[in-house]
């Protein structure tokens, strides 16, 4: 069975989609048209404990924004950025910088 996920459209209507959310609807997601949401309308959370990565690895996929700061410095390292100057970085700035590399 898949994995599915409620969304919130721009009509307020409450739908339970597939995830990963196909291109159109991963689309209407991150301009604002689609909003996570729980069975019942209430905002989503996610698991506030991600999974720690093992020293020395790399990220599979681009953090989300929302991710750790940890999780951030890696992806920076494993896309080419210097370990201190990546360390030196907030959060954001990092997110900014090795975050958006599709348009949206």
């Amino acid at each position: 069975m898949a994995e599915t996920g409620f969304f919130r459209g721009e009509g307020g209507h409450v739908w339970e989609l597939d995830l990963p959310l196909n291109e159109a609807f991963a689309r209407r997601e991150q301009e604002g048209g689609l909003v996570r949401v729980t069975q019942d309308g209430s905002p989503f959370q996610e698991d506030a404990e991600e999974p720690e990565q093992a020293p020395g690895t790399e990220p599979a996929d681009r953090p989300s924004k929302s991710a750790s700061k940890k999780d951030w410095v890696a992806y920076a390292v494993s896309q080419g950025a210097d370990e201190a100057e990546a360390e030196s970085k907030t959060r954001d700035e990092l997110a900014e910088a090795y975050g958006d590399t599709e348009p949206q």
